[in-house]
């Protein structure tokens, strides 16, 4: 689908003008060395929160995703495919007609739970404090994964990995993390940190990260010209076994430190973006705050809306200009209001109903809905909702459930950029035309895939035979262009979603269980 032009979006616009961006990696194919050479391009780039699919929304603005590789970036410095899920974090490179060419998730940590705290609903990961938010008017509602639902799913020694903001704590002078998304994971491949760099000691090659202290010495640096300094963003990848607990606290030994700017595409340095993120450290006396671990200067922005007022704990969403120092001058800061009908604080979601259980209860783009606060009459005239029709979604995150709640629903007429989602049995797999025949309940459908396609539960050379779930867009000669193809049969293949799809059985997670709760 085409972008989504909303005011938000208008006036991130007015703002974009040309940025000069060196991207790490290039979009390059999933598993290639990510490339630290410079090589300027005139591109736009977004950082926030993953607020919906259909295009995928960062903070409310749609940016066209259906082209894009959609990626993250390895401990060894390669990048792999994956599928965006609500709640993550990314930075997003596109250009002026809003077609993304690159959208990487950016995890704030990756480790084991240490600790958990009930009553305050916060959690410690590898030495990180994590704050969970279940309260709509006081900003983003934590989405759960993976298997969780709400913070009492989460156990001590579980592996997780958290999205968020960055926020100051005065009372435990230091940043805690307040998470849009925490998900269970079975497996990491290493121990991951985002942070600010303090207490740089170049004689010891040590420095920390919100009391974590992080060896660097045998460490590779990235960029390679890099020279570390107090105060930068870093992203720092360890082995699971070199996070331990020694006399003076937790340290972990790094394999791998990234510097980057979190406002930016990698290796920009400079240009004009769009940040989203929680508050902290605002002065009214200097006229700045922090967010995502960047100083904003508010100098004469346009605040939205006007009667809006800057405070320690807003989420905002923030256009402006990167100077040298890697601050951002801003031009424009939207204000999330305790009002979920905003661009900033809704979920959106459109694409082909890919399971459906009633007319309240389906799921569009691995999200399930549920849709009994909406009069079909009005929304949906004369449509009866089943699997395959097209369906644009208004929602709210709701608390305790991974069940978002339709606040607006229409139904479109569909388009050749409409994510759709798929089942069947693969057969005639053609590996040197990367494609094969979907038999499904009501016929075949040709499908490719090519070096952006996300691979789960199955790859392309045990394709053959294997009963899987295909998400595409369909391009001109009617081929289905795979997205994603994975295998719910295979525990790595399953999404969240499944249950409510009918496709997996689940104790917890189903329509009955999900009714009888509500």
């Amino acid at each position: 689908m085409g972008m989504r032009k909303t005011g938000l979006a208008f006036g991130l616009a007015a703002v974009c003008a040309v940025w000069l961006v060196a991207c790490g990696g290039g979009g390059g194919s999933a598993g290639s060395a990510a490339s630290d050479s410079s090589s300027s391009s005139s591109v736009s780039t977004a950082s926030g929160t993953v607020t919906g699919f259909g295009s995928v929304y960062v903070d409310g603005v749609a940016l066209e995703d259906a082209k894009s590789y959609t990626r993250v970036e390895n401990a060894d410095g390669t990048y792999a495919n994956v599928s965006l899920k609500l709640g993550e974090r990314v930075r997003v490179a596109y250009d002026s007609s809003g077609t993304a060419s690159t959208v990487t998730v950016d995890a704030a940590v990756i480790g084991a739970v240490s600790a958990l705290d009930s009553s305050a609903l916060t959690l410690t990961v590898a030495g990180q404090a994590v704050s969970v938010n279940t309260d709509s008017t006081a900003g983003v509602v934590t989405v759960f994964g993976g298997g969780y639902t709400a913070f009492t799913d989460i156990a001590v020694s579980d592996l997780v990995e958290v999205h968020g903001s960055a926020v100051y704590s005065s009372t435990l002078g230091k940043y805690v993390v307040q998470a849009t998304r925490i998900e269970k994971k079975s497996s990491i491949s290493a121990v991951r940190v985002m942070g600010t760099l303090s207490s740089l000691d170049t004689s010891a090659q040590t420095f920390a990260i919100n009391g974590l202290t992080v060896a660097y010495g045998s460490a590779t640096l990235v960029p390679s010209t890099t020279t570390l300094a107090n105060g930068q963003t870093v992203v720092v990848w360890g082995a699971s076994g070199s996070l331990v607990t020694t006399s003076t606290g937790l340290s972990l030994t790094a394999s791998r430190v990234r510097v980057q700017n979190a406002a930016l595409a990698d290796g920009s340095t400079s240009g004009t973006t769009q940040l989203g993120g929680v508050i902290s450290s605002y002065s009214a006396t200097s006229g700045s705050f922090q967010l995502a671990g960047v100083t904003v200067k508010v100098g004469s922005a346009t605040l939205v809306p006007t009667t809006a007022t800057l405070a320690d704990g807003a989420y905002v969403q923030v256009a402006g200009t990167v100077g040298s120092d890697g601050s951002i001058t801003a031009t424009r800061i939207v204000v999330r209001q305790s009002s979920t009908s905003s661009d900033l604080a809704t979920v959106r979601l459109s694409g082909a109903i890919e399971g459906l259980t009633d007319q309240n209860s389906f799921v569009v783009r691995g999200v399930p809905v549920d849709a009994s606060g909406i009069d079909r009459t009005t929304s949906c005239v004369g449509v009866t909702l089943a699997v395959g029709t097209v369906v644009n979604v208004t929602a709210t995150v709701q608390s305790g459930t991974d069940v978002v709640l339709a606040t607006q629903l229409s139904c479109p007429a569909s388009t050749s950029y409409t994510i759709r989602s798929l089942s069947g049995t693969a057969g005639s797999v053609d590996s040197t035309a990367l494609s094969f025949v979907l038999t499904t309940s009501t016929g075949t459908q040709t499908v490719s895939w090519s070096d952006q396609t996300v691979f789960a539960g199955v790859t392309a050379a045990t394709l053959s035979g294997a009963s899987v779930v295909v998400q595409g867009y369909l391009n001109s000669a009617s081929v289905l262009v795979a997205r994603s193809i994975r295998n719910p049969s295979v525990s790595t293949g399953r999404s969240d979603a499944d249950a409510y799809s009918g496709l997996e059985s689940s104790s917890s997670r189903s329509w009955t269980v999900y009714r009888s709760r509500r």
